[in-house]
């Protein structure tokens, strides 16, 4: 009698650890599974409105099909040679600020009146931090 009652209390304690692991694994999957958080201006590689901007992340200034350009690598902000289209008091600026080794830090704002549905226009907007 003793035999069969811890035979019985071994399979039923095998069946009750078996179901846990088994709902574990089955709650990990799902959780692994999960969408992760939208964060659309890190994973597209485009820029966004109030960004921060320093002219030392410029790799290159350029004018194309009359728009004012610039080439533009910041890693901290996810963004990996991206071509940005500026408007012509921003991009000279740029030009400045490379010429003159002093660099520029604020933020590049859409600029709503310049753009386009076929484009975006980005204006410079100095940190007030730098007055």
């Amino acid at each position: 009698m003793k035999m069969k009652a811890s035979t019985i209390f071994c399979a039923l304690l095998a069946i009750v650890v078996g179901a846990q692991l088994i709902f574990a694994h089955i709650e990990n999957k799902v959780t692994l599974n999960k969408p992760e958080t939208e964060e659309t201006y890190l994973e597209e590689n485009e820029p966004v409105s109030g960004m921060f901007f320093s002219s030392e992340y410029v790799l290159e200034e350029y004018e194309r099909d009359d728009a004012y350009c610039i080439r533009y690598d910041d890693a901290d902000a996810n963004l990996f040679d991206v071509e940005i289209v500026v408007d012509s008091a921003t991009y000279q600026s740029v030009i400045d600020s490379i010429k003159s080794g002093k660099e520029m830090v604020g933020a590049l704002v859409l600029n709503d009146s310049l753009s386009g549905h076929w484009q975006q226009v980005f204006t410079f907007v100095q940190n007030s931090e730098n007055f």
